[in-house]
């Protein structure tokens, strides 16, 4: 019996996400060290800083720029939430098809309004039940309604009375899970206007972490190893700059040459072909790789439905 040559452990969405968001929080990270460095020392000014500067001379204007890295973090971790919802609704297979407008945030016909995006996230863990705990939904509506208030001085789509109870009811929980994490307190921070402090806010992040972590390993257990390496060759191909260039750049010559190019894809999106690797992972062999997608390039693009460019005689 043959050991599978590739499975997938992660899907391109959970790739972006964890990028994003890990780089976010290693600079926020790197930012507030600086400015706490910069407090007590002599500032040393980049060579191409061409406006007039000076150091802050107040405990407010210190704060005020700690809130700024605060911010932009917080833009950030939203916006790779909402990135994560819609490229794993562009993998076809990966997610129902009737949750498509929630991923990509579109109104219903029967809805006034775009679903925000703590109700999308709410209606792709509702679809997959038990698969992730609720008090990870719940941080995600908690990270949404604080960058709405705190970066944008939204009030009106803040949290509800009912979220906030169930929030204090899972307290135990958040302080169990992440370093004594105090979510009580946060809630009065919030409440207050006030920025999160960096607990408050590794909190939030590392939930909404697990949040899609779990969701992107259950989605891939559903998945059959044939049918999500041919859905997920379509995401790469229709994802490029120029799905005809990348196809004719993969399927040249065909055959093996082809598979092993589509291998090499598939290990920097999200496969893994050493020993250690999740069983409940979709995979295949590279013999069957190479039966199921070892494609000439007239066959892929007309198996993928991409026009080859025009070429001349003997070409």
């Amino acid at each position: 019996m043959h050991e599978p040559s590739i499975c997938f452990e992660q899907s391109p969405a959970m790739i972006a996400f964890r990028r994003a968001a890990g780089d976010a929080n290693r600079l926020l990270n790197t930012l507030l060290v600086a400015l706490e460095t910069l407090k007590g020392n002599e500032a040393v000014k980049p060579s191409d800083l061409v406006v007039s500067w000076s150091k802050p001379t107040t405990e407010a204007e210190w704060l005020e720029t700690r809130n700024f890295a605060l911010r932009g973090t917080m833009v950030a971790i939203v916006d790779a939430l909402d990135q994560y919802l819609r490229i794993i609704s562009r993998i076809s297979g990966l997610t129902s098809p009737e949750l498509d407008n929630q991923l990509n945030g579109r109104k219903e016909l029967n809805e006034e309004r775009r679903p925000t995006l703590p109700e999308r996230v709410a209606a792709l863990c509702a679809h997959y039940k038990d698969t992730v705990h609720p008090a990870y939904v719940l941080a995600v509506a908690v990270l949404v309604a604080w960058r709405n208030r705190f970066v944008h001085f939204e009030h009106k789509e803040g949290l509800s009375r009912t979220e906030r109870s169930q929030l204090l009811g899972h307290a135990d929980f958040f302080k169990e899970e992440f370093g004594g994490a105090d979510m009580k307190g946060a809630l009065q921070r919030y409440g207050a206007g006030g920025p999160p402090t960096l607990s408050d806010f590794s909190m939030l992040i590392a939930a909404s972490q697990r949040l899609v972590k779990n969701i992107d390993e259950h989605l891939l257990h559903l998945q059959d190893g044939d049918a999500y390496a041919v859905s997920l060759t379509r995401y790469l191909l229709f994802s490029s700059p120029d799905p005809a260039a990348t196809l004719e750049r993969i399927f040249f010559p065909g055959g093996a040459d082809a598979a092993g190019r589509l291998l090499s894809l598939f290990l920097d999106n999200g496969g893994n072909s050493n020993v250690n690797r999740r069983a409940s992972a979709p995979s295949l062999t590279r013999e069957r790789l190479n039966d199921v997608l070892g494609l000439s390039r007239t066959k892929a693009a007309a198996f993928f439905g991409i026009k080859r460019p025009r070429t001349g005689p003997g070409q």
